[in-house]
């Protein structure tokens, strides 16, 4: 970019740049992280050199529909307010990539993602310096959604810089989207070999984690062992590496108090007590109403939403199951399922474990010298076979998500709750739940995440701390060429009643 230009977007940022040094100064590092980013995303994404302080204008309007309170902010706005805005510079040098008109669309070059209820723009990069120059840092990756939902629509539609080929596109205001809420891998606790079950205090803590996951249409999420009361496990869990879990029966309860609806089961614990342990585990689950992918070669959740009806198929590695690799069936099954259903989602339990599983999937993986797939390969696979989406887990620590083909793909979820089973060591205790959004003809809108990070006990917490949020991002923007942005979502509007 010219050095004029350089120099016109500093100039549209001033009162910004200004706000920002004093919320550091007063200790409000969160305000000013916020506002850094959102300033920056503006710049990069400008498809034109701004006019005098209007990239301060917009990012306090963008700031106060997630933070309305924000009396700084408010009062800075209403400054700039009552000064004419300096129409925008013509710029001839190459055009940013276009990746949002004024909250309502985000366009990169890999996907249309159509922003409902009004969105607030915020990166995730681990930079958060005064600097809002499009040539500092990497390119950011998050966004924010707005508390203020009528707030926003009324920032959105007063603003001028709606294209036309933007608004003739736009969702109808009363349009209610499809929201899928999904998590990793689920563990409460096991009774095998020692009693490592949760206490009446702590399962109310995990009951609670409702509040997560209401907030959707459908909640899903990988169980992680067994649901019995007695049993043989077929593994030797005396063997370093080996581990067998089994959950009472009666957790189907707190499964459905969890505000789960789709369980998948096909993973490497399911069978840990054998034909007998599955067995037990779906008739649990079924006696609560909850539905189950992965039971069986091509087994399927199907749920109805408001009269749409939604699909989840199941795959991992494993033989039990329909196997990642065997693509002539997974082809037929997505086939069948779209015939059914508008919306059809791909759950995988696949790839290397641990803290070291991290970063983009490429090729063939391994964990102690068995096969665990190629979960990139899969899952561009089932998007070109029809597929709405991707859910991984398996690894245990968060992977990259990317559009692929205007469809989300999640390559791993991490860990949702592991009451005293799984390793919350480094990386491994940050979570995501994920949120995708379509509309009831199977289109694409938005995708999101609410982030977590685990307690000692392996019970997840919902935190927005900058430290949280930079390592998240760390996590998301691993290898990936392609970073749509995420919407950072606060979890107020409830699709589903409360348990």
């Amino acid at each position: 970019m010219s050095t004029h230009s350089e120099a016109a977007n500093k100039n549209s940022s001033v009162r910004l740049r200004e706000l920002i040094s004093h919320k550091r100064k007063q200790g409000q590092l969160q305000s000013a992280l916020t506002l850094a980013k959102i300033g920056r995303r503006l710049v990069l994404q400008s498809e034109h050199a701004l006019g005098k302080d209007e990239a301060s204008r917009k990012a306090f309007e963008l700031y106060l529909e997630f933070e309305p309170n924000d009396q700084d902010v408010k009062e800075a706005l209403a400054e700039l307010l009552k000064t004419p805005q300096q129409k925008p510079i013509a710029q001839n040098a190459v055009k940013q990539k276009r990746f949002f008109t004024n909250g309502l669309y985000a366009v990169a070059s890999v996907f249309c993602l159509t922003m409902l209820s009004g969105l607030t723009y915020f990166s995730m990069s681990s930079n958060a310096g005064d600097s809002l120059s499009p040539n500092n840092t990497k390119t950011p990756q998050a966004v924010i959604q707005s508390q203020q939902v009528h707030s926003s629509i009324q920032s959105v539609s007063a603003s001028s810089a709606i294209s036309s080929a933007s608004s003739s596109q736009a969702i109808a205001q009363d349009t209610t989207p499809i929201i899928i809420r999904a998590v990793g891998d689920v563990v409460l606790g096991t009774n095998y070999p020692n009693a490592k079950l949760p206490d009446a205090d702590q399962q109310k803590r995990i009951v609670e984690l409702s509040q997560t996951l209401v907030h959707a249409d459908v909640a899903f999420g990988n169980l992680e062992g067994v649901l019995a009361d007695e049993g043989e496990p077929r593994k030797d869990s005396g063997k370093s590496g080996y581990y067998s879990f089994r959950m009472p029966t009666a957790y189907a309860s707190l499964l459905k108090d969890m505000g789960f609806n789709v369980l998948s089961i096909a993973n490497n614990h399911s069978l840990d007590f054998g034909r007998e342990g599955l067995q037990s585990t779906v008739k649990a689950l079924e006696a609560h109403a909850i539905k189950i992918s992965g039971t069986s070669q091509s087994s399927s959740a199907v749920i109805d939403v408001r009269g749409t009806k939604i699909i989840f198929l199941s795959y991992s590695y494993l033989t039990h199951f329909t196997p990642m690799d065997n693509e002539k069936q997974i082809a037929l099954d997505i086939a069948n399922a779209k015939q059914q259903a508008s919306l059809v989602f791909i759950s995988v339990h696949a790839g290397s474990e641990g803290e070291s599983a991290g970063g983009s999937p490429e090729a063939e993986e391994y964990f102690m010298n068995e096969y665990r797939g190629n979960i990139r390969k899969f899952s561009e696979f089932v998007i070109d076979a029809g597929a709405s989406g991707v859910f991984g887990h398996g690894p245990h620590v968060i992977r990259p998500f990317e559009i692929y083909k205007q469809k989300p793909i999640f390559y791993s979820l991490g860990n949702f709750i592991g009451f005293r089973t799984l390793s919350t060591k480094g990386k491994l205790v940050q979570s995501i739940i994920a949120e995708v959004r379509f509309n009831a003809d199977g289109t694409f809108l938005s995708a999101g995440i609410i982030p977590l990070k685990m307690d000692n006990l392996g019970i997840p917490n919902v935190d927005y701390s900058v430290q949280t949020l930079n390592n998240l991002d760390d996590l998301l923007n691993e290898d990936l060429n392609k970073q749509p942005p995420l919407l950072l979502l606060k979890t107020h509007s409830v699709n589903r009643e409360v348990p």
